[in-house]
């Protein structure tokens, strides 16, 4: 089983997949030399049909000499065959009914001259050995004919001039050391008012055949060398460019998976393959912050909920000692948990808020710009404290989560309420940013958010959008509201900064894409 399994895991993998893909490519040219096997049995039983017309058509014009008074040995015949035979390649004879040999088209050899020599396809074969170029026709012409080195019998004794001769067709196929190596042999008989008076008697060497397969076949052979190259090099540069990068892809997964921190992703390859690992790397940067994220959110969850935890615990313990029976501490230590209950439900509101924003999945929507933040100013005025709104952005429509949007600004307008003397007006400016004060073109909405408080120190600008932290613990102030902005805001894709000057109060600056 194990066995088995790893051969299954083995085959799946990619590049023992390509390696098979690239092999079934390499069937076309070896089912091309299959198919020039069939070619080749055509081209034979082609050769034949032309040898049989041939030989009819001699047959039927000695029966047409024959009825004219003229004999098969008539000198006439042997003109006409020996012509014949010098334009079709084919040697010509004609027998009489016991067999002999009358005429003859190569008597004095072969009128169309010698025969080409049959290319060889495998270096090194000897010169004019049994196999001729394309051996594998030689070895199959064997089983039907006799062996290379038989001696061939006489020609009247051969089985398809006797089958002729008994007024039947007849053809063999014979192999010799020599070239033509193969050759073709017909015998048609020749009859006159149903009596066989002789056969014709024709052979033709196959090597016209051979030399055509031979272009065909060598042309495969190049085809198979060349597409077995091909394959190996495309192989190889697969299996580098894929399976290499995702080989390390996963050893690197697997080294996360198994808690390993800051592994560095590899990013290799080209194409989807890097985009993958691009991807994979932005993953498992973003998992680890996310990490991080949760290791700080618990560490600043804890250390803010142990201050008022341990106030409760220590006026609980005092009240239990006995100082219940005062009545002025027992009020004191009473209202003390109290107010550390309530920032405690303060805070767990807050964290629940910045969990909710956080993990929000809600699409943005086409949203009324000027309408969300006019709704934020009306409840954030009184008429101790007043609050403006400039709307100077020509456009109106915007694409956000309104719940997360209308919070943030609630934050920042509110913060900038408790801090602003009474009767200061705080100014909230909508404009457009990147083409001028009318929004026309501009890419993005500024909304800007400024007090007449006392402003924000210098030393605490860099932390001022931390979880927890504040400078406003006087009037309850839990470190989130503004931790909160900012994380709406980048949910956003906007960024918020704050500018201030001592003395002249502060301008929280929040800048969003205008989608469309």
């Amino acid at each position: 089983m194990a066995m088995i399994e790893r051969v299954r895991r083995e085959l799946g993998r990619i590049r023992v997949r390509l390696l098979v893909v690239n092999l079934v490519v390499l069937l076309v040219p070896v089912a091309g030399l299959e198919f020039a096997r069939i070619y080749e049995r055509q081209l034979l039983g082609s050769l034949e049909r032309d040898m049989t017309n041939q030989a009819a058509l001699v047959a039927s014009m000695l029966t047409s000499a024959l009825d004219r008074g003229l004999e098969l040995d008539a000198p006439e015949h042997g003109d006409v065959l020996t012509r014949a035979a010098a334009a079709t390649r084919t040697r010509v004879r004609i027998l009489d009914r016991a067999g002999a040999v009358v005429v003859d088209s190569h008597e004095n050899g072969p009128p169309e001259g010698p025969e080409p020599a049959v290319p060889v396809l495998l270096p090194g074969r000897a010169r004019g050995g049994p196999s001729v170029g394309l051996g594998d026709l030689a070895d199959e012409v064997r089983s039907i004919g006799e062996g290379p080195r038989e001696r061939w019998p006489e020609v009247r004794d051969r089985a398809e001039v006797r089958e002729a001769l008994a007024g039947r067709r007849a053809a063999r196929t014979r192999v010799r050391e020599r070239r033509p190596a193969v050759l073709l042999f017909l015998a048609e008989p020749i009859r006159r008012g149903g009596e066989v008076l002789g056969a014709v008697y024709v052979v033709r060497s196959t090597q016209p055949v051979l030399v055509e397969l031979h272009r065909i076949r060598s042309g495969l052979i190049r085809v198979l060398w060349i597409a077995s190259l091909f394959t190996g090099l495309v192989t190889l540069a697969l299996a580098w460019s894929i399976s290499r990068p995702l080989g390390k892809l996963s050893r690197a997964a697997k080294r996360i998976a198994a808690g390993e921190r800051d592994i560095v992703v590899p990013v290799s390859g080209s194409g989807e393959i890097r985009e993958l690992g691009a991807s994979f790397a932005a993953m498992n940067e973003r998992l680890g912050a996310r990490l991080r994220y949760i290791s700080d959110f618990a560490a600043d969850v804890a250390h803010e909920f142990k201050s008022p935890l341990t106030s409760i615990r220590g006026a609980a313990e005092l009240l239990e000692e006995g100082a219940a029976d005062d009545p002025e501490a027992r009020r004191r230590f009473l209202r003390n948990i109290e107010l550390d209950v309530a920032r405690l439900d303060r805070l767990v509101s807050r964290l629940l808020e910045l969990s909710r924003i956080e993990a929000s999945s809600e699409a943005m929507t086409v949203l009324d710009l000027e309408a969300l933040v006019a709704r934020v100013v009306e409840r954030c005025a009184s008429p101790g404290q007043p609050v403006v709104l400039r709307y100077e952005m020509r456009k109106r429509l915007l694409r956000a989560r309104q719940t997360d949007l209308e919070t943030a600004l609630l934050n920042l307008v509110d913060n900038a309420v408790r801090f602003s003397p009474p009767g200061e007006a705080v100014v909230v400016t909508v404009e457009g940013g990147e083409g001028g004060g009318d929004g026309e073109g501009g890419k993005t909405a500024r909304i800007s958010v400024r007090d007449r408080g006392p402003g924000v120190p210098a030393q605490h600008r860099a932390r001022i959008f931390d979880r927890f932290f504040t400078t406003d613990e006087s009037r309850n102030g839990t470190g989130l509201g503004l931790a909160i902005v900012k994380s709406v805001v980048e949910a956003h894709g906007g960024a918020v900064t704050v500018e201030s000057a001592p003395g002249e109060g502060a301008s929280f600056v929040v800048e969003l894409p205008v989608r469309q």
